[in-house]
């Protein structure tokens, strides 16, 4: 085989990995509700969490979701007035201040619900879960995992 068509055959099948790994990922994680039921799961084996933990477990994931999933689609056009805020000749400050005016005025309406099923959720740990939750924020700086696997 010519040195030319090794290299051109490494380059076709390093982009074809390349491919196949980026399309596996967008497939296992793009997608919001996979990612949710995978952390669910994750955290209800890691707390040992009982039924009714984990139906307020999965209503606070269901909340959250559906607030991201509102947010994400109020960003769209916000991406394109950001745009036109940035590309004219002054910038606007009174339209930039409207528009995060706006962006908070959905986040407050909308944070009160989350922040419930949040406190429902807690408000069902035992101690002991609770400290597991402590100790995994602590030690999540840096880590990866539920546990320091140091």
């Amino acid at each position: 085989m010519k040195r030319s068509t090794k290299i051109i055959t490494a380059i076709i099948l390093t982009f074809g990995i390349a491919g196949g790994a980026v399309a596996y990922g967008k497939h296992q994680w793009g997608n919001p509700e996979t990612k949710a039921k995978h952390v669910i799961s994750y955290v209800t084996e890691e707390l040992d969490l009982d039924s009714s933990q984990s139906e307020k477990l999965t209503a606070l994931a269901g909340k959250m979701m559906e607030t991201g999933k509102l947010f994400r689609s109020e960003m769209a056009p916000m991406h394109s007035d950001v745009t036109a805020l940035i590309s004219a000749d002054t910038f606007d400050q009174d339209q930039a201040l409207e528009m995060l005016t706006s962006k908070t005025a959905l986040m407050n309406q909308h944070a009160p619900d989350v922040l419930a099923a949040l406190g429902a959720f807690l408000d069902s740990l035992s101690a002991e879960q609770k400290e597991e939750v402590l100790e995994f924020i602590q030690h999540k700086r840096g880590h990866r995992g539920w546990k320091d696997q140091h």
